[in-house]
């Protein structure tokens, strides 16, 4: 990447102000009270440090590693439709990065302690930009910055049974290189009552988002917006009969890799830099096209 004095001060000032902190949810949150640690969310090895598995997840990326060997010593909470459910993170922390949360859901075939999830998944909460903008993007114009507890409204019509229930939150301050971040934790529930509601759409994890999503591979610094209203190509279900079969973002790796310098005979890679103020290398795409991001930084995308 090359970007001119002020490009990289401004580059240097937004990195700055992104903390280095990682997290982890360790906490639910029924209707207002607070469980213990862990005690319906499955613990994973990997701590607080996050998964960079955007380009090429593996079954981890459900529940994080390790966590399927804690199932069975995790509790299963008791919930019904219509309750306020939600996550708080672990040991006081807050999210102190930029970036979108999502939250999903998968039914279990029968005991959910012993569910992996490889079913049908389906989203039913979505947080992305709540300020407009002043001028430039900001870390503080993302819902969840600072935040340590999310909560969303388990559908009316939720049918009853066991289920997984994903919280992630996606930091992507390195999207454009394909290194976002991604913090995430399954709890384990038990939907009660007589909902007859048919979720969807439904996707499978891995292949939750396309390794090509530009609303995950956007540069945001110097940004004067974020232009994405929906994270993954599946919308959120909060009732109804949707239903349908899955409906997965495509699996398959871009064809040309991610790069941070130009690609052959003077062309730049596909989600390469190829222009910006102060930039002298190939301002032509070797696949998709060369799309402003802002005054310092353009690159190449499908």
């Amino acid at each position: 990447m090359h970007l001119s004095l002020a490009g990289a001060a401004l580059w240097a000032l937004s990195a700055a102000q992104t903390a280095q902190a990682h997290y982890r949810f360790s906490k639910t949150v029924h209707n207002g009270k607070l469980s213990t640690d862990f005690e319906y969310i499955r613990e994973n090895s990997n701590g607080i440090m996050p998964t960079k598995q955007f380009l090429k997840p593996s079954d981890d990326f459900r529940c994080n590693s390790g966590s399927m060997a804690n199932a069975g010593r995790t509790k299963v909470q008791k919930v019904m439709p219509g309750d306020t459910f939600g996550f708080q993170l672990w040991y006081y922390a807050t999210m102190q990065h930029p970036g979108p949360l999502t939250i999903h859901m998968s039914r279990a075939p029968g005991d959910v302690r012993q569910y992996n999830g490889d079913g049908d998944w389906f989203k039913v909460h979505q947080m992305i930009i709540c300020k407009p903008p002043n001028q430039y993007l900001n870390d503080k114009d993302w819902c969840t910055w600072d935040l340590s507890t999310v909560n969303f409204k388990i559908p009316n019509d939720t049918p009853p049974g066991q289920y997984l229930v994903r919280a992630e939150h996606i930091a992507i301050h390195g999207a454009q290189s394909g290194d976002a971040e991604f913090y995430y934790e399954c709890a384990q529930i038990e939907v009660g009552g007589s909902g007859s509601g048919r979720p969807g759409p439904m996707v499978k994890i891995p292949g939750l988002y396309d390794s090509n999503d530009p609303a995950l591979r956007f540069f945001i610094y110097g940004a004067r917006s974020y232009p994405y209203t929906n994270v993954g190509k599946h919308s959120v279900w909060t009732g109804g009969n949707v239903g349908g079969g899955s409906s997965n973002p495509p699996t398959s790796q871009p064809s040309n890799p991610p790069a941070s310098g130009g690609g052959s005979s003077g062309t730049a890679a596909l989600w390469a830099q190829c222009g910006g103020e102060g930039y002298s290398g190939p301002t032509r795409c070797a696949s998709g096209s060369c799309k402003v991001s802002n005054q310092w930084y353009s690159q190449c995308v499908v």
